[in-house]
């Protein structure tokens, strides 16, 4: 006994007690559903890539920590409430550390808490460090230069790895220029 199709390339087919259905779909239409899902795919990570934790969507310095490739480095300069100006959301990610009593690992996004001065064009805070779900410790120097470039370091260390753990990035170097991006 053969049933009718209730939708198109639908088949239904009974032999003796088993009913067996039977899916067909032209190839065509594959095709064009694989282009679709892998359009919207690619979409959606040109999209979600550049706003984690902001990266080329408003930082005025775009940078990475020296010897460690695929990091990002990128902060903000405003004034303060009295004018003066601050360095503000210093934000890393993957940056490589080490732990006393658990594996090494990659960052995966911090920020630095208070808003740093700046005097002569250099900047140093301590402080703490903003990444869910924990908060390690750490400092952030840095010098802007001519040119729209800015160097410094910063270290950091605390439960990078989980509570409990007691892990560091050292003292790692970092460089960054002003994004191209802005229209200031």
């Amino acid at each position: 006994m053969t049933g009718g199709s209730p939708s198109p390339g639908l088949t239904l087919r009974h032999r003796g007690t088993r009913l067996r259905v039977r899916l067909e779909i032209p190839e065509e239409v594959i095709v064009k559903r694989i282009a679709l899902s892998l359009g919207a795919c690619a979409l959606l990570a040109a999209a979600a890539a550049p706003s984690s934790f902001g990266f080329a969507a408003g930082f005025d310095y775009l940078g990475e920590v020296k010897g460690q490739d695929g990091t990002s480095v990128g902060f903000s300069i405003d004034r303060s409430a009295s004018g003066h100006r601050r360095v503000s959301e210093f934000t890393i990610t993957r940056v490589a550390y080490d732990c006393r009593d658990a594996p090494a690992g990659l960052t995966d996004g911090w920020v630095f808490d208070p808003g740093i001065r700046v005097k002569s064009r250099h900047f140093e805070g301590r402080g703490d460090w903003i990444g869910l779900p924990l908060d390690p410790v750490g400092k952030v120097t840095g010098k802007l230069r001519r040119g729209g470039r800015a160097s410094g370091s910063f270290k950091i260390r605390g439960e990078l790895a989980g509570a409990g753990t007691h892990c560091s990035t050292g003292l790692l170097d970092w460089r960054a220029s002003r994004s191209a991006i802005l229209t200031r």
